[in-house]
């Protein structure tokens, strides 16, 4: 993957960094994850599932960067990762590399601030430079405020999917499967 930064400021003035990681930045990645699984019910684990070793986290940075059908971005204020953002083509077979699939997380203190914006911006770019056609997401329907974000980008819903996440207290989530064409 390229290496990537943009800086610019957040609607109440903050500066935000996003850029392409390096292996050091596992541990504030690894910290950053742990916090957002006990922030929101909308993410794919429970609080006590984000099991990953900092060797393992390490691989995983080292893979994402050298895996040029990938594209992965955190966001930084004052030094902190807040966000993560990345974006992959689903598969190299013919009949699936016009298809690229997207995962956002945003600290909670960070929503409202305009960071998922400008990351999934930088995502959508990404696909574009890359030919594909057509970006997906899965978003948990009771997230709104997600889906008015991906709405405003041009997402479209084209399903759902019932009881596509069932929590630790036996209760159930669907999910909306959200499309953005690009071309085609």
């Amino acid at each position: 993957m390229e290496n990537f930064r943009y800086e610019s400021r957040l609607n109440n003035g903050q500066h935000l960094t996003l850029r392409t990681p390096v292996i050091e930045d596992a541990e504030g990645l690894m910290a950053q994850m742990k916090i957002l699984d006990s922030e929101t019910k909308f993410l794919a684990r429970e609080p006590d599932e984000f099991d990953l070793t900092l060797e393992q986290e390490q691989a995983f940075i080292k893979r994402s960067l050298e895996n040029e059908n990938s594209f992965f971005i955190i966001g930084e204020v004052a030094d902190e990762i807040v966000a993560n953002c990345s974006v992959g083509i689903i598969s190299s077979r013919k009949r699936y590399c016009h298809r690229a699939a997207l995962g956002i997380a945003v600290k909670k203190a960070y929503w409202h601030k305009g960071i998922g914006k400008k990351m999934m911006q930088a995502c959508i770019d990404w696909c574009k430079e890359k030919g594909v056609e057509q970006l997906e997401l899965d978003v948990v329907t009771e997230n709104e405020r997600a889906i008015a974000l991906y709405q405003s980008l041009g997402f479209q819903i084209y399903g759902t999917k019932k009881h596509a996440l069932k929590y630790s207290d036996q209760t159930y989530a669907d999910e909306y499967y959200m499309i953005l064409m690009l071309e085609g």
